[in-house]
């Protein structure tokens, strides 16, 4: 049976056939949510690991984890309905929560994956949905509803077609699972338009510096015409070996801190405004002369040095002053994302760990014993 007009029945009253129609409504919603994984997350994920960012794989491991179920329920659901115009309206809801997702997955997927590996968890989000992401979200979102819509009206048809094309005893047949594929080119389109909106702006920012750090590293590049001729004096300890970390970003997505990490221990922090890279600074030197006078100068207060200290932390290291003995080594714990770790250890292998994160101020926000 064919549903024709929306106010035709989606199901047939043959026992196999409703059965075999929701089967193959969730197996439709599975193939929507894969395509836009491929079309959405797979290609970002590719750019951004060419571009050496640390958190290339974080939208791509996340996401189907989430898409994949929410999908396959809302197809089950669309199939489930005995009137087409109320599984197309069901379709068009689906594809709006498919870019709300998108949009989220960026920023707060991220911050609890973040959060999930950090070594002093807290309830401070990493990178907070920005104000330009709730309107570029919203935009993917008016796209995923129309895109839902032609979703839905592929699937009127689709599913039936599966229907005809099913085994003897009611399975599905290579062709009834090939026709559950038809809706890829309404996916592709989704992918690309939610990808322009929400995944474009921080991936331009880390290969615009991914591009800085490749033509500063080139023996044959004329810096002076880059103009970057300063960061010259880095040369010798840019390695090929390098990653880059997101810090901060700001409420337009206009602007961005980039940060640099060699294996040689140079660390650089790079602004980024509209996608373009300015000169780095290198952040691995004033890390390790902040965290000295932090924790050996009394009452340091670090005026006009672009460092904030949080009351709390002011208010622990006068606690702890005179019992830290002799500092002997300062070293770079671990950079995770927005937050960079800073390890003093004094005599007596007594250990304390800091927390710096932000930009323009940088902020220490904490500093423990390690036990």
């Amino acid at each position: 049976m064919k549903a024709d007009v929306l106010g035709t029945p989606l199901v047939d009253t043959s026992a196999a056939h409703q059965p075999f129609i929701r089967k193959a409504g969730a197996l439709y919603g599975v193939v929507v949510a894969l395509a836009f994984v491929l079309f959405f997350w797979l290609p970002d994920a590719l750019i951004l690991r060419e571009a050496h960012y640390s958190g290339w794989w974080m939208k791509l491991a996340l996401g189907p984890l989430i898409v994949i179920p929410v999908s396959a329920l809302v197809g089950w659901l669309a199939a489930s309905m005995h009137w087409a115009g109320v599984s197309l309206l069901i379709w068009i809801g689906g594809g709006g929560l498919l870019a709300w997702l998108g949009g989220h997955i960026h920023f707060d997927g991220i911050s609890w994956l973040m959060r999930f590996t950090d070594i002093y968890p807290h309830e401070r989000v990493m990178y907070p949905f920005a104000r330009a992401a709730i309107g570029y979200t919203g935009i993917s979102i008016l796209a995923g509803a129309g895109a839902g819509l032609f979703i839905g009206l592929i699937g009127l048809i689709a599913l039936e077609r599966a229907w005809d094309a099913s085994t003897p005893r009611h399975g599905f047949s290579v062709k009834s699972l090939a026709l559950l594929g038809v809706c890829l080119p309404v996916l592709l389109g989704l992918g690309a338009a939610a990808d322009y909106q929400i995944n474009a702006s921080t991936r331009d920012a880390l290969t615009a510096v991914h591009q800085l750090i490749e033509t500063v590293r080139d023996p044959n590049a004329d810096l002076a015409r880059a103009k970057v001729s300063p960061m010259a004096r880095h040369r010798d300890k840019m390695s090929a070996n390098y990653t880059l970390h997101w810090n901060t970003n700001d409420e337009d997505l206009a602007r961005y801190s980039i940060d640099v990490q060699f294996d040689t221990g140079l660390l650089l922090r790079c602004p980024v405004l509209f996608d373009n890279a300015f000169l780095c600074s290198e952040l691995s030197l004033k890390l390790e002369e902040w965290m000295t006078q932090l924790l050996t100068v009394e009452g340091w207060t670090c005026a006009n040095c672009g460092l904030e200290i949080d009351a709390a932390v002011r208010q622990w290291l006068k606690a702890t002053e005179s019992t830290r003995g002799e500092l002997e080594s300062i070293n770079l714990l671990k950079h995770h994302g927005g937050w960079l770790y800073m390890r003093a250890t004094f005599a007596g292998d007594r250990k304390i760990d800091c927390r710096f994160n932000g930009d323009q101020p940088v902020q220490v926000d904490l500093c423990v014993e390690v036990e």
